[in-house]
């Protein structure tokens, strides 16, 4: 079985011109440091082409920096014990069934998807967002997300100011041995799983569309899911900013009201907004987003 490690043992050894294979100073970890646009979507490929007939997946998260882990938000916090997390799922549990009980839309589509749905509009799950698009991907590491009020559920998207810093992508390895003729958009592995909302939900729901967004989340045993992720990272590659924020340019099709679409545009956000699920302090609420 192909794993992510041996993916990116893959990696180190791409040679790419205006790429180096390197340490990161700030966090210990190796990178490929990319220079130049074309470096950028070549290795970002490189695992694609390699991964795919192992059958994994590879996919994208944009990061400010990198973390020690690759924690959920639902397990977020610093817990250790089986009740704690065990409480937290209970309650995303009842929040997604008061939620599915609002919505009528929601019914045309299966319950697989309301998990990876809800997260995708704010809430803590036991899942993580991906993107299939790197250009994607690379916005959100160019950008500082700020949230206010009790539940953190107003938030804005700044433009990063720390120009010698650096913009992260973090490539993701997802299982896609199995597919689900009776739940598209599912995959499952002996390890992961994955749900690519743009193919499990209706593009009245507009955000995941607009952001190809795809999630995932380790499998677990009998007893309790992993509360850390960071074994599935096959790769991550490291962008100086001001070099990143240039390739982005300031267009439109890249932006918070193209990414974020308001409910004007997304009527499942603005059911969404409209089913007045107050949220808590445990799954979050819906982010409203300012533009």
């Amino acid at each position: 079985m192909i794993t992510a490690s041996l993916l990116a043992a893959s990696l180190a050894k791409l040679n790419i011109e205006g790429a180096t294979y390197v340490p990161d100073a700030a966090s210990g970890q190796m990178v490929f440091d990319v220079k130049n646009a074309h470096a950028l979507t070549q290795a970002a490929g490189y695992l694609k082409f390699i991964g795919g007939p192992r059958k994994k997946a590879i996919f994208f998260r944009g990061q400010t920096k990198l973390y020690t882990g690759l924690l959920p938000g639902l397990f977020r916090g610093g817990f250790a014990s089986r009740h704690a997390q065990d409480t937290r799922i209970v309650a995303l549990k009842r929040a997604v069934d008061d939620i599915a009980g609002r919505i009528r839309l929601m019914a045309s589509f299966g319950r697989y998807a309301y998990e990876p749905l809800l997260q995708h509009y704010g809430f803590r799950t036991s899942w993580i967002d991906l993107v299939d698009n790197v250009w994607v991907a690379l916005w959100f590491a160019c950008r500082e997300a700020h949230a206010t009020g009790e539940l953190g559920q107003y938030l804005h998207f700044e433009r990063r100011k720390d120009v010698n810093s650096f913009a992260y992508i973090l490539l993701i390895a997802v299982d896609i041995a199995e597919n689900f003729a009776s739940k598209p958009g599912l995959s499952k592995g002996p390890t992961t799983e994955c749900v690519d909302l743009r193919i499990a939900c209706p593009s009245l729901f507009l955000r995941p569309h607009a952001q190809h967004g795809v999630l995932f989340r380790m499998r677990g045993d009998r007893l309790r899911r992993p509360l850390d992720y960071s074994s599935e990272i096959c790769g991550i590659i490291r962008i100086p900013l001001a070099e990143a924020q240039s390739w982005l340019g300031d267009g439109t099709t890249l932006g918070t009201h193209a990414l974020f679409p308001p409910p004007f545009y997304d009527f499942g956000y603005r059911f969404f907004i409209n089913s007045k699920f107050q949220g808590n302090k445990i799954v979050g609420a819906f982010h409203h987003i300012g533009t």
